[in-house]
């Protein structure tokens, strides 16, 4: 058999029988179980059925653990222009220490960060997991500092609403003291971070919620590699759900709704040690 790409012509993965050895990885590390055995007697590679492209979740999987990179997809995707060909990769302590560094940033510097140093961040925020791999998660990044703080202003006037109205609400006992904050030249809000990162998604989807946490954490994660820090603007992310100034305000496209922000910026005091936690809370079976 004289050695060609095998590409269906409905597929949404190639499999390059130059380079397929048939190992099977890729059967076996498909989530969905869509890619079937190849048969090495008659030199045929593995295959995804034409019938099967509806379901395929286009996660790469079988493309990224194929070891002879025999695999290649064919739908519609942008790549990480990255090699792993010399990556090393970051042994556990190092690790570690990066990871119990991280810490909620609240005191920013007045320095703007670059848009291009944002985008290198949001190309890694991207490969975030998500359900079946949805890739639900659309991003309004707030870089102007004066938007950031109608931003906060408009939250504060949301706050003051809920205070004079009868409707019971937790935050109704830390809402005087967020107010006088604001009133005495402080941001209570947004903590004179210069950026939002907010992420939001169609408003049908529950799930969406859970992809939006997972993609702001790992925003939050990646920030301090790049010299950022971040914490969670958890006010402007409730106050955004009915406060229909503040919904004007985002604009976000129709049928979208704000699933979590993020204040971002250089942080104005640098992290000298890790403080402690509660012991780990594990039950084995």
């Amino acid at each position: 058999m004289d050695n060609i790409l095998v590409v269906d012509s409905m597929t949404m993965i190639s499999f390059d029988s130059q380079l397929c050895t048939n190992c099977g990885t890729c059967v076996v590390t498909c989530p969905l179980g869509l890619i079937l055995e190849g048969d090495k007697a008659s030199e045929r590679t593995p295959f995804m059925p034409d019938n099967l492209d509806a379901v395929c979740a286009k996660c790469g999987s079988c493309e990224a653990f194929c070891p002879e990179g025999a695999i290649s997809s064919l739908f519609d995707t942008s790549y990480s222009k990255v090699s792993l060909k010399d990556f090393r990769d970051i042994g556990p302590e190092q690790l570690g220490i990066y990871m119990r560094k991280r810490r909620s940033v609240r005191n920013y510097s007045y320095e703007l960060v670059s848009k291009e140093k944002i985008e290198r961040i949001m190309d890694i925020v991207r490969y975030a997991p998500s359900g079946v791999n949805s890739q639900p998660v659309k991003w309004l990044i707030v870089h102007n500092p004066e938007k950031v703080r109608k931003i906060t202003s408009l939250t504060i006037e949301w706050m003051q609403g809920l205070l004079e109205s009868d409707d019971e609400n937790p935050m109704k006992m830390m809402i005087p003291t967020l107010i006088s904050a604001y009133e005495n030249g402080k941001d209570p809000i947004c903590r004179g971070a210069p950026h939002l990162a907010i992420a939001y998604t169609v408003n049908s989807q529950y799930i969406d919620s859970t992809d939006s946490v997972i993609a702001l954490t790992w925003f939050e994660l990646a920030a301090p590699a790049f010299g950022l820090g971040a914490c969670w603007a958890g006010f402007v992310k409730i106050a955004s759900i009915s406060y229909q100034p503040l919904i004007d305000e985002l604009n976000l496209p129709p049928g979208h709704v704000v699933r979590h922000a993020m204040m971002f910026g250089y942080p104005r005091y640098d992290v000298h040690s890790i403080p402690g936690r509660n012991p780990v809370d594990i039950k084995w079976k």
